[in-house]
């Protein structure tokens, strides 16, 4: 999985750093499609059981299937391992780049836009409501979602344009807004998210396999109903101040659907025939992290499955955490891991550099715990990339300032201009995964060693 793993368990707390990447391969390998789809759906001649509804396939005409989303084609994948030559049709929109060249005779595989969405994105979008139209009541629709969904495939609501959503997603993401509140927007901007296409799929019967990765920890998607209303979308808009920097036509979109003028997203998919299944979660990959970890020698502590909020601050307090562990050995005692969940965001401003928020995390915990001997993180985005940039996140101890500086660079100035990419880089510090498959949130792990000490007075760096 590290494609880089020789060069970052090659300097620094060598053992640590070796047992950090052998607990994130294990915790990410638990929640990969090929072992988490045939948890979930199981066949038996023509007997189909998803979740726990069960569907005969000699009385279903067409298998359409439709997935979107970072690992939508390793769930795809896995259903087709299952389902065979039982599958009639489908399109995916898998992110560009990971995994738009799985081979497979009855579906469409995209390579769509993310984070913000593309002419792909519009195709998927656009085929997927097609597909969903012509789907008859005898007919069974399995929907794939995983995280990024969101981008890979879009419909804009009437009025708008694929322009206007991608200035909208940019705007949105820049601003740090968490998810939720991105995804408030996003959903009332659109003619599928938020349970839209499950009205499309009806009568048709339709089951739904989710990844989630957001922090609320629920099934989402555009054939999960949505609560949400525009109101709460325009009050994202307005509390935040991006009115004006938003396109003014989805401004006037959200305005227009407040006062009535617009159909709102479903609350509910009464007398629609749907089941939904998680497939993975984070507490799946934190869980299994900390197993691996009582393996490893280490008492763990899996202290949050929702951590967010800004990437520098969550690292302050996390690296608060190891040091009470360092000097009193609470809230646990040497040699321990602690483990932590969720979706940390950046708030980038003007003119940022090259990073993302597990990297920014990784770089910030180097410099609040440089004095820390004997303490080791890693930050992964579990899906292999972290915002915009091909690494997946960082691996730092006690050694990375000092290795920082002593090449030239200036650890708190990549901080402070959100480039943290290069530092990380640097010093081989930086993770590459490539595409995992998977995407549950990220996955944040610090190891304190026995013996671990306070090695200079705080703040030296």
């Amino acid at each position: 999985m590290f494609g880089n793993r020789a060069a970052l368990a090659d300097h620094g707390n060598r053992a640590a750093r070796t047992d950090l990447l052998d607990v994130a391969e294990h915790a990410v390998e638990l929640v990969h499609p090929r072992n988490t789809v045939p948890a979930a759906v199981e066949r038996d001649g023509d007997r189909l059981v998803v979740g726990d509804r069960a569907y005969d396939l000699g009385s279903v005409d067409r298998v359409l299937v439709l997935g979107a989303g970072k690992g939508s084609a390793a769930v795809v994948a896995a259903l087709e391992e299952i389902l065979g030559d039982s599958i009639d049709a489908g399109v995916v929109a898998e992110k560009a780049g990971a995994g738009e060249t799985a081979d497979s005779t009855a579906l469409d595989i995209l390579a769509a836009g993310h984070p913000l969405p593309d002419g792909a994105s519009l195709q998927a979008g656009e085929r997927a409501l097609e597909l969903a139209d012509g789907a008859e009541e005898s007919d069974l629709v399995l929907a794939c979602v995983t995280g990024g969904a969101s981008a890979t495939m879009v419909a804009p609501a009437p009025g708008l344009t694929l322009a206007d959503l991608r200035a909208m997603t940019d705007t949105l993401l820049r601003a740090g807004l968490p998810i939720e509140q991105v995804n408030a927007v996003r959903t009332h901007c659109s003619r599928l998210k938020g349970g839209r296409l499950a009205e499309h799929v009806s009568p048709a019967r339709l089951a739904t396999l989710v990844v989630v990765d957001e922090v609320a920890g629920e099934p989402w998607g555009p054939t999960v109903p949505d609560r949400a209303t525009f109101a709460d979308a325009l009050a994202v808009v307005e509390h935040s101040g991006l009115g004006d920097d938003l396109p003014a036509a989805v401004v006037d979109h959200l305005r227009a659907g407040r006062e009535g003028e617009r159909s709102e997203t479903p609350e509910s998919l009464a007398g629609v025939d749907a089941t939904v299944v998680v497939l993975a979660d984070a507490s799946d990959a934190c869980e299994a992290a900390a197993e691996k970890a009582r393996e490893a020698g280490y008492e763990p502590l899996l202290l949050s499955t929702a951590i967010e909020g800004e990437s520098r601050e969550a690292a302050t307090v996390l690296g608060g955490v190891a040091r009470e562990a360092v000097r009193h050995g609470r809230p646990v005692e040497p040699p321990c891991l602690l483990v932590t969940g969720g979706e940390t965001t950046v708030t980038v401003g003007d003119a940022p550099g090259e990073g993302g928020p597990n990297q920014e995390f990784a770089l910030a915990t180097a410099v609040d715990c440089a004095d820390l001997a004997g303490v080791t993180t890693l930050a992964l985005g579990t899906d292999g990339t972290d915002g915009p940039t091909d690494i997946a996140g960082g691996l730092v101890d006690d050694s990375t300032v000092v290795r920082l500086r002593e090449r030239g660079v200036d650890p708190g100035d990549h901080l402070q201009r959100h480039d943290s990419t290069p530092a990380l880089r640097a010093v081989e510090d930086a993770v590459v995964t490539g595409p995992t498959g998977t995407n549950v949130m990220d996955l944040r792990l610090t190891v304190v060693e026995e013996g671990a000490a306070e090695s200079r007075a705080p703040g030296t760096y």
